[in-house]
Parts: C-alpha cells; structure tokens; sequence
C-alpha cells in the first residue's frame, strides 16, 4: 500500500469487510496505515538507517517491540495514525519484518526487537 490514495476509510473497510490484512509499511516515506483488517497483523518495518549500530535507535527498538506487544493483545498504538475507529480488542499474531533502509544489518534489528520482546 504504498500510494497515498490507499490512506483512506474506504479502502479500510473493504479490507476488513474480506478480512485481508492490511501491511503496515512504517517509518519509511510511504504512507503507514496501522489500522487492523484481519485475524493477524503485518508490518514492515522499512526505517532502518546505516548511522545506527543496530540500524534503528535503542528507542525504535523499544518502540517497535511496544506496539507488537500492543497488536498482539489486541488494541492499537497509540503512536500511529489509524484512518477509521478500531476493531474490538482481540489477541492475534503479529508478523513484523525489518526490511528495507540499511539492508545489511536488518536482521540484528530483528534480533535486538525480538530481545526486548
């Protein structure tokens, strides 16, 4: 969902209405849309940058870990922008890729989300 005209209600609720899962593409010059459309959640975490030792800030780390931990129990970050009212909590599974940004060392942010989590 990488153009902005994707950043809309409609497109949201014709998401949920099939139950597809919308990827939440964040931290990168693509619009994020956080809001949940199906049983699970994905997201690619795209901002990784090559200044940092492990690509990402120990603050995004901290961050990225939260907001698994806040999809997962079934509730919304409150730090990225939902385009429609949420859905009614539920628990369900998060799959959250680093990709994109300083390619090379996207996996040891992986590692060091998953070592907070």
């Amino acid at each position: 969902m990488r153009h902005e005209s994707f950043a809309c209600a409609a497109f949201v609720a014709l998401r949920r209405k099939y139950k597809v899962a919308i990827i939440a593409g964040c931290d990168s010059e693509f619009p994020c849309i956080a809001d949940v459309s199906a049983d699970f959640v994905y997201v690619r975490a795209m901002g990784t940058v090559e200044k940092e030792k492990m690509v990402y800030s120990k603050a995004a780390i901290a961050a990225w870990a939260v907001r698994a931990q806040v999809w997962e129990a079934g509730v919304a970050p409150i730090d990225l922008p939902l385009l429609v009212k949420p859905v009614a909590k539920k628990r369900r599974d998060v799959f959250l890729f680093v990709i994109s940004g300083f390619k090379a060392r996207n996996p040891a942010a992986a590692q060091a989300i998953i070592a907070v989590l």
